[in-house]
């Protein structure tokens, strides 16, 4: 995960996207340079998105399963085409899962502890959440006595904060209702692109 997010530092979050339309919201995303999605399990549309994503673009994107709270939720979306899972925190069976059938993981964290112990089960890179609320001086802060922390930002990180949270140390920033936010009667792909290139462009400092 760490290398892949290194060249795609960001993270799309597909939260309550009907699933009619989620081939046509990936295909957009891809357009603008998005290669990491994450479909969050958090509702009824997201193992069949994950299924909908990979049988419309096999092998475009790698695909990832957010909210992930049981090794059961865990071993559905890896039927269901997830290469990697998210937490929105330490859930260790997740996190055993993830490690036993050699998929990526990010565990979610706040605290320093909790951070040691996501990596501690085998989180390379550790999702910190709610990072919105935290900041990005938080963020830095941790990285004094852990320099090589490993974080993505995720919770409450928009376009006006994504740059800070890179500037301050972070591998990766997932982001999500900006760039999923739509009218489901009539969406507007165009302009979700739009706002994937452009926070694209801002994260890795060339807007």
């Amino acid at each position: 995960m760490l290398e892949l997010l290194k060249d795609h530092p960001l993270v799309a979050i597909l939260r309550g996207v009907p699933v009619q339309h989620t081939p046509r919201l990936a295909e957009a995303l891809h357009r603008a340079g998005v290669r990491l999605l994450e479909v969050a399990l958090s509702d009824e549309y997201g193992l069949a998105g994950l299924r909908a994503i990979r049988a419309a673009h096999p092998g475009a994107f790698t695909l990832g399963a957010g909210t992930v709270l049981t090794a059961e939720l865990a071993q559905l979306a890896q039927d269901a085409g997830a290469t990697f899972l998210l937490t929105p925190h330490l859930v260790p069976e997740v996190n055993a899962y993830a490690v036993q059938h050699g998929l990526g993981l990010i565990a979610g964290a706040m605290t320093p502890t909790e951070i040691v112990t996501a990596r501690a089960q085998g989180s390379r890179v550790v999702k910190l959440f709610p990072a919105g609320a935290l900041g990005p001086g938080y963020l830095r802060d941790l990285r004094g006595p852990y320099p090589d922390l490993a974080l993505l930002a995720v919770g409450g990180v928009t376009a006006d904060n994504a740059a800070d949270f890179m500037q301050a140390g972070a591998v990766g920033v997932g982001i999500g209702s900006y760039l999923t936010a739509a009218d489901w009667s009539a969406p507007d792909f165009a302009l979700l692109e739009r706002r994937a290139a452009e926070l694209l462009a801002w994260i890795r400092g060339t807007a």
